[in-house]
């Protein structure tokens, strides 16, 4: 692990997850730019003191030669990091799982696609959403053709933590709103990539080309608080996009419906067990996660028997369970799961949508999305 020291929140959350697979153990790491503060969490996480390191390239330099060198890399460093640690593993050979975004700029990432694609590396992304049981069931519904042609798709992100204003954020928060650490973009790069991966995970189509409208409603921030995306898709689907720090009453409040010719689909975050059904002059169906109805891939990743909610924890575990099977299976890793993984393709996309976004915003018009790159076995 790179980053992930003391105060580092997200970090705790990537072990916890680790742990409930039952397939990842830690065991090396820099988790601090500060010697003695990575030193002290290799040292509560157990790690053995010659394996605790002063950089990522020292790292990467020793464990790739050892007999027993780690099998992946999971980089939680603050964003603006991300690159030059992801840059360093993939270029040692070393398969990388990267916090999102990826990057900030799509040089970047166009990069580390270049250097992944080159070695067949696998890099994913921790798109934690993309692992709740009832979202993958609604994309095994919509997938399998129950919804009919899928016409419409609409997904918001909606957050209150900006609302009362930016006198008093704490420091895990005010972040956000710099451009040097949170990019050229605030909400869109933040957690409009969050909705913006799922619809395309959820239909199979891909956006391309979309028209952007952002803006910063709270005084004092420094970068989009607020936008709405019009979005058109390669299936022939519409789409809308809304996503906002500052919506009171919204504490992670990402939802989605899917508007087919034959019924709608709808998921929140908030209440992650139950998909509503909603057919066409015909009763409303309520899924609920471990039931027998269930598609079959979403019993798989469900952990808990039906009634004990499963959450964000599940969810990024549901992920790193997935990770692992693509690690186990070394070159075919992109066939050793049962969903596509987010991988290095996904994480470009999230970059480039806040390019494609500010683009469309600055001319008031619609801006072609880049096509996917077709992955390249090297």
């Amino acid at each position: 692990m790179v980053g992930g020291g003391q105060g580092a929140y997200f970090a705790s959350l990537h072990r916890a997850a680790m742990r409930l697979t039952n397939r990842f153990e830690i065991v090396a790491g820099v988790f601090s730019s500060s010697r003695q503060k990575s030193q002290d969490a290799g040292q509560a996480l157990g790690i053995a003191g010659e394996r605790v390191y002063p950089s990522a390239a020292a790292m990467a330099a020793a464990e790739v030669e050892r007999k027993d060198s780690i099998d992946a890399v999971v980089i939680v460093t603050p964003n603006h990091l991300h690159f030059e640690a992801c840059r360093i593993f993939l270029e040692a050979g070393i398969p990388v799982i990267c916090d999102k975004p990826l990057v900030h700029q799509v040089e970047d990432a166009e990069t580390l696609r270049r250097i992944a694609e080159e070695r067949n590396l696998f890099l994913a992304l921790t798109y934690t959403y993309l692992g709740y049981p009832m979202v993958r069931d609604a994309r095994d519904r919509i997938l399998a053709g129950e919804l009919g042609e899928i016409r419409f798709l609409y997904a918001e992100y909606l957050l209150e933590w900006l609302a009362p204003g930016v006198a008093d954020l704490s420091d895990s928060l005010a972040w956000r709103g710099d451009p040097a650490k949170a990019g050229p973009t605030g909400v869109v790069g933040d957690i409009g990539t969050h909705a913006f991966i799922l619809l395309e995970f959820l239909s199979g189509q891909r956006c391309t080309q979309l028209s952007a409208k952002l803006s910063t409603r709270v005084p004092g921030w420094r970068l989009d608080d607020n936008c709405v995306v019009q979005l058109e898709f390669n299936g022939g689907a519409e789409g809308l996009l809304w996503a906002s720090f500052a919506a009171p009453g919204h504490r992670n409040g990402l939802r989605f419906k899917v508007v087919g010719s034959q019924a709608t689909l709808e998921w929140s975050q908030e209440s992650p067990e139950v998909l509503h059904f909603a057919p066409t002059n015909g009763a409303e169906r309520i899924y609920r996660r471990g039931q027998s109805d269930n598609e079959a891939q979403t019993l798989a990743c469900s952990s808990l028997p039906a009634g004990c909610s499963e959450g964000y924890l599940e969810a990024l575990a549901v992920l790193y369970a997935d990770f692992a099977d693509a690690l186990s299976a070394g070159n075919e890793w992109r066939n050793a799961t049962a969903v596509p993984l987010p991988d290095v393709h996904e994480g470009l996309r999230g970059v480039e949508l806040s390019r494609v976004c500010l683009q469309s915003n600055q001319s008031r018009s619609w801006v072609e999305f880049p096509p996917v790159r077709t992955p390249t076995a090297g």
